[in-house]
């Protein structure tokens, strides 16, 4: 055995580690014992529902026998019963027919009053005579048989309704009425007499229903004195139990001895029962009576009510199956336990080298990574020199601490160039954010309020807007969006923005500036980038709005709480066609109105399904919050976008300008 031992601490690791799998090769043998531990559990179990399934099909079959029986008798007598009905409405319709006196009040012909009274003394039917334009003209024989009215038809109608809406014909139909407060049953025979009358004969059913549960309970009087409480033997240790439970899920067969608890079923188990049952199909359920647990299978008798349950400890179902799987869990055990103790010797000579790699490899969390003479140390400690797989796992953390360290360095030099990069992109988003206008609240834009906001997809935008004081009367807006994002765009709308507030000091219109911008971008633009900008002049005094659109979003006017929007494009956006000419448009602004202008940013704001904000959304929150002052109205309209995105990314600058022209 020692000299085996020796023989295997030569061999390379993947031989010892190939040994070792060969020997938890004999787990499988656990395996194939529990597989066979369950597959005869299965097996068990299958058998008794075979049993079970017998068992209350043959109970079944005595409920049919006993249940058939009597419906046989009843249905004569319901046959009986359903030819008095008709014979009696056929007398009373021949009199009427008879008579001649029956074109005034009802019941004015004696005799039909006293066929009617003959027939609910002596055979206690209640015949009545329903006028269906005026049923309180109706007539019956009893004041009490206008209760019969109330009852309710299958359709479930009062009688009143089902027989003023229907419409009936000769020979008569018959109908079943039930009362929903006493429950009791009646038999209805119809007869059409004429366009207002109907002829109702009824008779009372309840005998018949009384006697159907004489018949249960005969029925389950008869199997206690034949199902036996400690059940019936399958076998030399294998019982059968049977029990019968009522719609109110208690035990009534067989009878209960002293100190024994009832099979008892929730309102939960017996809608369960019902509708496997209606499915064609059994329930089977383990449930503990009198401290035994048993498998059982319930089945629904619908014809009575009743449940018929089958139980067999499963105590009895798994005895024998248990002692067979005993014996192959102790071999099992032997086995098991002579595998691990060779297991534990062979890794046992393989975690010696393991354990010095763990035990160094521990400390690579407390290795500078960044000092790259020690971590020369670090690896040194590293049986790089064996030839077998611990020696390729030294040789791979050496590599990998070395590489390591290099990435370390590599991303302290990145994180600064970052940081750098990031510092610069913030001082060149001031700069950007810095060249918008600010105080626009100021009095020299007096009577106007305005509010500009401005919201980039990254550190830096390309959309801008500005606004203007150009004398004492007129006042100028710009908003634009430029083709890109980032740091070009930005550098795009510094030039968009001097070159209109330049233009806009030399008193140029709107389509002289638009005309002047494009020709310059147009000439300087090595990129091919281009602006979408709309230039627009207020009159403060006289509300005259003069303005050209180069391809940029349509402002929104809001007065009167109507929504309507700047018609006419001057052209396409400026930097896209050198030479072009903008047109100029004019408009007339009333006074209390709303200017609102923006950029795609806003229309174009996806959310997580990718659907547009849109330009009906636009129209609808610019109305909807048009009592609110510029500023509370940009932050609400800034606020829907911002919900409508939900989770989804800021896709394109946001930028909105709100002009208010008071009263």
């Amino acid at each position: 055995m020692i000299k085996t031992l020796k023989s295997f601490s030569s061999l390379s690791f993947k031989s010892k580690l190939l040994a070792l799998i060969l020997v938890f090769a004999i787990l499988p043998i656990l395996v194939v014992v529990a597989v066979l531990y369950y597959t005869q559990t299965q097996a068990a179990l299958e058998k008794n529902h075979f049993y079970q399934t017998s068992n209350n099909i043959m109970f079944s079959e005595i409920f049919d026998s006993y249940y058939y029986r009597t419906v046989v008798s009843d249905m004569e007598v319901l046959n009986g019963r359903r030819v008095k009905l008709r014979l009696m409405s056929k007398a009373i319709l021949d009199a009427f027919s008879l008579n001649d006196e029956m074109s005034g009040f009802i019941g004015s012909s004696s005799i039909i009053r006293n066929i009617m009274f003959e027939s609910t003394r002596a055979s206690g039917l209640m015949p009545f005579i329903f006028d269906k334009k005026n049923p309180d003209n109706s007539y019956f024989v009893r004041a009490d048989y206008r209760r019969l009215l109330n009852f309710s038809t299958i359709l479930g109608l009062p009688l009143k309704d089902f027989l003023a809406q229907g419409s009936f014909h000769n020979p008569g139909t018959y109908h079943v009425l039930k009362d929903n407060i006493n429950k009791d049953v009646y038999l209805v025979n119809i007869t059409y007499m004429d366009e207002d009358r109907i002829l109702v004969v009824t008779e009372s059913q309840q005998d018949l229903e009384n006697d159907f549960k004489n018949v249960k309970g005969q029925i389950i009087d008869a199997l206690n004195n034949v199902i036996k409480p400690e059940g019936r033997a399958l076998s030399s240790n294998r019982r059968l139990l049977t029990f019968i439970v009522d719609s109110n899920g208690i035990q009534v067969a067989p009878v209960l001895k002293e100190g024994t608890e009832a099979l008892v079923f929730d309102q939960t188990m017996r809608s369960n029962i019902k509708s496997l049952f209606n499915q064609k199909r059994n329930v089977s359920f383990v449930k503990s009576l009198n401290g035994i647990d048993y498998q059982m299978m319930g089945s629904y008798y619908n014809q009575m009510g009743v449940y018929i349950v089958s139980a067999t400890p499963i105590s009895d179902i798994l005895r024998t199956q248990r002692d067979e799987t005993n014996k192959f869990i102790i071999i099992g055990g032997i086995v098991a336990s002579f595998a691990i103790l060779i297991a534990m010797i062979l890794v046992s000579d393989l975690a010696k080298p393991l354990s010095s790699v763990t035990h160094y490899t521990k400390d690579i969390a407390k290795l500078d990574l960044r000092d790259i003479i020690s971590v020369r140390r670090f690896i040194n400690r590293f049986d790089r020199q064996r030839n077998d797989e611990v020696g390729e796992i030294s040789k791979a953390i050496s590599k990998m601490i070395i590489n390591l360290s290099s990435n370390i360095c590599n991303l302290l030099e990145t994180q600064d160039r970052q940081r750098k990069i990031e510092g610069e992109l913030n001082t060149a988003k001031d700069i950007q954010l810095g060249i918008l206008p600010d105080n626009l609240d100021s009095q020299r834009f007096v009577p106007l309020k305005i509010k500009g906001k401005m919201i980039p997809a990254k550190e830096v935008g390309g959309d801008l807007y500005d606004v203007i004081e150009l004398d004492e009367d007129n006042v100028a807006f710009v908003i634009g969006d430029v083709s890109d994002k980032g740091v070009p765009a930005a550098l795009f709308m510094v030039m968009t923005v001097t070159i209109v507030r330049q233009c806009f000091s030399l008193k140029m219109s709107s389509a002289a500036v638009m005309n002047e911008v494009n020709k310059i971008l147009c000439t300087h633009n090595p990129n091919m980038m281009f602006v979408t900008l709309f230039l627009g002049v207020l009159n403060r005094k006289t509300g005259s709005f003069t303005y050209a659109n180069g391809g940029h979003c349509q402002p929104v006017i809001c007065h009167d709480n109507k929504v309507s929007v700047l018609e006419g494009l001057s052209g396409p956006a400026p930097g896209v066609a050198a030479g072009f000419e903008y047109k100029e448009f004019s408009s007339l602004i009333e006074r209390n109105s709303r200017i609102f202008l923006y950029t795609d940013g806003v229309s174009e704001a996806n959310n997580e399904a990718k659907e547009l904000f849109g330009e009906n959304r636009i129209y609808q929150n610019v109305n909807k919050f048009g009592a609110l002052d510029v500023k509370d109205f940009s932050e609400s309209m800034l606020n829907e976008i911002l919900s409508y995105r939900g989770a989804a990314p800021q896709s394109d600058d946001i930028t909105m300008l709100v002009v208010d022209y008071p009263q």
